[in-house]
């Protein structure tokens, strides 16, 4: 199985399974592995502890210095590499699964159920940490949130790192229809000066799984008491996006995701990769379901060199088709109705 550079170090999974199966955390696990299953983010994203509680602060990198040369006894001008200092906020995923305590109980195995069940209200806060992950907006919709990729890379003239001496990070495809483009993202994972998710540094990965144990759980209201015994769970994600050089970051925005004008095209994403820092080392791309739909039709074209398929390319065995190298991952909430910028 070919495994991308950066898969599988640091990831969601990984400082879960750190965590010794005596220790009470390695109970995350099926949770950590329903995070990374159902969002292509959590499968590939480094985690690091953030250097505050829900918070990381860290610093941009604008430009690099000049260096000079001397000769033998000469001296020379120090200078400095110029940063802008920012700050990284976390937010609060959380949610309650609860199941009748005699229905559970009626089963063959009541933990592995009960778990099951857990495991769909874990999918749905999955679920809504990818959109905030991609559209997340704590600005003027959620300030509860973070800043996703979309709402911090939304201008074709933006300067990753505010560096002039770098292309632009945002490339049109040229579809113009309102609310009928989609995007395609590269992004060139790392936790060493590039992308990756930050967590409270008390929380492994940032699950926080407590099983309640049985409840007498109020089914209605107050005013007419339906009362019922339950098992309850208590489940939250807590998360952050580390955007540490944004040249990691490229966009391909305004894609027709169906047509025969502005569609993908593989001539832009090449000159995107190649205004990543390493040419797409660790890096993966992220596209809709109608974009990776094409590029793996493509791939059936044995002669397109551009492409290969792994049948088993990631950790469950499923086949994933790779660009250049890169493997592509189809991430759900990415919108196929966005406005076109």
């Amino acid at each position: 199985m070919t495994v991308n550079a950066l898969v599988g170090i640091n990831t969601i999974m990984d400082v879960v399974n750190s965590y010794t199966s005596l220790d009470n955390k390695a109970t995350y696990v099926w949770a950590a592995n329903v995070l990374a299953r159902k969002c292509p983010f959590f499968q590939d994203m480094p985690m690091k502890a953030g250097n505050q509680i829900f918070s990381n602060i860290g610093a941009r990198v604008n430009y690099l210095n000049t260096p000079s040369t001397r000769g033998f006894n000469q001296g020379l001008t120090p200078t400095a590499v110029h940063t802008t200092q920012y700050t990284e906020p976390m937010c609060i995923i959380e949610d309650y699964g609860w199941v009748d305590k005699l229905l559970c109980d009626a089963q063959n195995n009541p933990g592995q159920w009960r778990q099951e069940r857990d495991a769909i209200k874990m999918e749905a806060m999955v679920q809504s940490a990818e959109n905030k992950i991609i559209y997340g907006n704590y600005s003027t919709v959620d300030s509860n949130g973070i800043q996703g990729f979309a709402t911090r890379f939304n201008s074709t003239t933006h300067r990753p790192n505010d560096d002039s001496g770098w292309p632009y990070n945002v490339k049109s495809a040229g579809g113009s229809l309102s609310a009928q483009t989609c995007s395609i993202w590269v992004i060139e994972w790392g936790v060493e000066g590039k992308v990756y998710g930050i967590y409270p540094p008390n929380l492994p990965a940032g699950i926080h799984v407590r099983d309640l144990g049985e409840q007498t759980w109020n089914v209605s209201t107050i005013a007419s008491p339906s009362m019922l015994q339950v098992y309850l769970t208590m489940m939250g994600l807590y998360f952050g996006l580390n955007i540490e050089d944004e040249r990691c970051v490229q966009r391909i925005v305004n894609v027709n995701a169906t047509g025969s004008t502005e569609i993908f095209d593989p001539e832009e994403l090449i000159e995107v990769i190649n205004n990543l820092p390493s040419r797409g080392a660790g890096a993966v791309i992220y596209a809709p379901r109608a974009i990776v739909t094409q590029m793996d039709i493509n791939a059936l074209n044995k002669q397109n060199a551009l492409y290969r398929v792994e049948p088993n390319g990631d950790i469950w065995g499923r086949p994933v088709t790779y660009f250049r190298g890169i493997p592509v991952r189809m991430a759900e909430k990415l919108l196929e109705t966005e406005t076109a910028i």
